[in-house]
C-alpha cells in the first residue's frame, strides 16, 4: 500500500474533524487520538479556511504546524493529501504502483476510497476518482560511459550509482 512521504515545506490539506473522528474515534475529552492529537481548538482554527498549511520542521514523526496551526504538531494521519490548485498537473494512483498524469479538480473528504478528483485536462469530461495524488515526479535517466565514450550497459552497483548522483569523483576507484 502506498504511503505519502511528506517533508518539511510541503503544502498539504488537513482532514476535516468528522473524517478524523470516523477514522480514529474520539476520547471523552473531545480529542481525536492519533500520534499527534487533533483537538477542537485545531479544528476551530481551520474552520472557514481552505485547510491548507505548509509543513514546518519535522521532529519525531511529526511536523511543526504553520499558519492556522502554528503552535500545533501535525502527524501524517491528519493530512488528506498534497495541496493542489484546481487545474494543477498531478499524478494519481489507486494503489501507489502505477501513476497517471492528470489535472487536479478537487478532494472529496467524505470518500475514503476515492478522495481525489482528477481528469484528462480538457475540463469537459467526467472527473474520475483516485485514491492518491502527488506532485508530478521528475524522471531522471542516467547513462554511464567508459573512457572510450562507449555506453556502459553492464549493471552498476547501487553504491556506485549513489556516489555518481552525489558527485563523488572517487566512485570509479
Amino acid at each position: 500500500m502506498y504511503k505519502h512521504e511528506y517533508k518539511t515545506g510541503d503544502r498539504v490539506v488537513i482532514k476535516h474533524w468528522k473524517v478524523l473522528e470516523k477514522q480514529y474515534g474520539l476520547t471523552s475529552k473531545c480529542v481525536i487520538t492519533i500520534p499527534a492529537s487533533f483537538t477542537l481548538k485545531m479544528e476551530g482554527r481551520l474552520c472557514g479556511t481552505d485547510r491548507v498549511i505548509e509543513l514546518g520542521e519535522a521532529t519525531q514523526g511529526h511536523f511543526k504546524g504553520t499558519g492556522y496551526l502554528k503552535e500545533h504538531n501535525i502527524s501524517p494521519e491528519m493530512i488528506l493529501g498534497y495541496a493542489f490548485e484546481y487545474g494543477d498537473k498531478c499524478e494519481v494512483s489507486d494503489g501507489g504502483e502505477n501513476w497517471f498524469p492528470k489535472i487536479f479538480s478537487g478532494y472529496d473528504p467524505t470518500s475514503q476510497d476515492e478522495p481525489v478528483r482528477a481528469n484528462e485536462g480538457d475540463f469537459t469530461g467526467i472527473t474520475l476518482g483516485w485514491r492518491f495524488a502527488r506532485p508530478v515526479q521528475k524522471k531522471i535517466t542516467i547513462k554511464f560511459f567508459n573512457e572510450n565514450n562507449e555506453e556502459i550497459t553492464d549493471l552498476v552497483s547501487e553504491e556506485t550509482k549513489k556516489k555518481l548522483l552525489q558527485g563523488d569523483s572517487r566512485c570509479g576507484e
